[in-house]
């Protein structure tokens, strides 16, 4: 992989990654290390022209998070661990990080309005999936932004009901290359060469799903925070997507 790829990736990364603590000068040692290999502080600084002092600053950010390790002495050198593990990592950091939100700002502010407002976040198991995407699927809202990765999520049942959905609603859908419908649509579809998960978000809640062991598995929530949060990223992956006039 060349640099200017891999600088392209950072820079469209750095905006996200920032919101988690990450810099972009920790990507970019963690990014050289992995595509690299192994490397000592000296060449690290020298390659990536960032100062030896820094280096070892942000090198020791980086064990301490768990995404490089160390190997020998005099010269100490560097390795990163595996995309796996790093994953695994900023998912911790994330949760981390939204509990944090959660408990300073959602929960004092839930405690002073009605509890009749109050939100809900629920695990929903692999045996209620398809019951949990039809109800969300039937609720009132004037838009549904819905996100297909996994083909078993749009069978015929799925497929009418969101059509139905777009007589009297906006409805946008982005359809992962390669998934196919039960038959042409007039729904505005966009499509992805890859995605992370699906998901259903509509005015009030929203439904992520991704596959584990396996298995799909999914969460649902009314909170309005993480509503806003799936809308703003819908709109990010439907900006990248690639409309469609038929069928894919």
């Amino acid at each position: 992989m060349s640099r200017d790829l891999v600088d392209d990736i950072l820079g469209r990364v750095s905006k996200f990654a920032s919101i988690l603590g990450i810099s972009r000068s920790e990507l970019k040692i963690y990014s050289t290390l992995l595509l690299d290999g192994r490397s000592n502080a000296r060449d690290l600084s020298r390659k990536l022209n960032i100062s030896y002092t820094k280096i070892y600053s942000i090198l020791n950010k980086l064990e301490d998070r768990g995404w490089i390790r160390k190997i020998g002495k005099r010269p100490v050198t560097y390795e990163a661990v595996s995309l796996r593990d790093l994953w695994s990592n900023i998912k911790r950091i994330l949760e981390l990080k939204v509990n944090e939100f959660e408990k300073e700002f959602i929960e004092p502010l839930s405690s002073m309005i009605d509890s009749t407002s109050a939100y809900t976040v629920v695990v929903v198991p692999p045996t209620g999936l398809k019951k949990t995407l039809i109800d969300v699927l039937n609720e009132p809202s004037n838009r549904y932004l819905i996100a297909i990765s996994f083909s078993e999520l749009i069978d015929e049942e799925v497929y009418q009901l969101i059509n139905t959905k777009s007589f009297n609603s906006e409805v946008r859908l982005i359809l992962q290359k390669g998934i196919r419908l039960p038959e042409k649509s007039s729904i505005e579809i966009r499509i992805l060469d890859n995605m992370f998960g699906s998901g259903v978000v509509t005015s009030s809640s929203v439904m992520l799903v991704i596959r584990s062991h396996d298995n799909l598995s999914s969460i649902i929530s009314n909170h309005r925070y993480l509503v806003d949060i799936a809308q703003v990223y819908f709109a990010h992956l439907w900006d990248q997507a690639i409309p469609i006039s038929t069928n894919p």
